[in-house]
């Protein structure tokens, strides 16, 4: 099974890094629009991936509500399913501390 294929397993859905960083910046308010994923690397090829790859994902698992035309992204009837599952994977692109 591929990244792409259709499922509903939130562990599943949620393990591309793009997907845990959507739920997660959900879950703790700090997204609301694409706009607030901050991308980094290629910007506009991984923009274009969350476009049309990983925010399709949640949205039809029902992780995400997300409005196209305006940009913005909310949780959606089936968010807490997937915020459960997040918490139990790593972090992607996580600044080690200097302590």
């Amino acid at each position: 099974m591929t990244l792409d294929t259709p499922t509903t397993d939130p562990t599943v859905v949620v393990s591309a890094p793009e997907r845990r960083r959507v739920v997660a910046g959900l879950a703790d308010g700090t997204v609301e629009t694409v706009a607030d994923l901050r991308v980094r690397g290629r910007a506009d090829e991984i923009a274009a991936e969350l476009r049309e790859t990983h925010l399709p994902a949640l949205e039809e698992a029902g992780y995400i509500e997300w409005d196209r035309e305006a940009g913005t992204i909310e949780p959606g009837p089936n968010f807490e399913e997937a915020a459960g599952h997040v918490d139990d994977l790593p972090m992607p692109d996580v600044e080690p501390s200097d302590d």
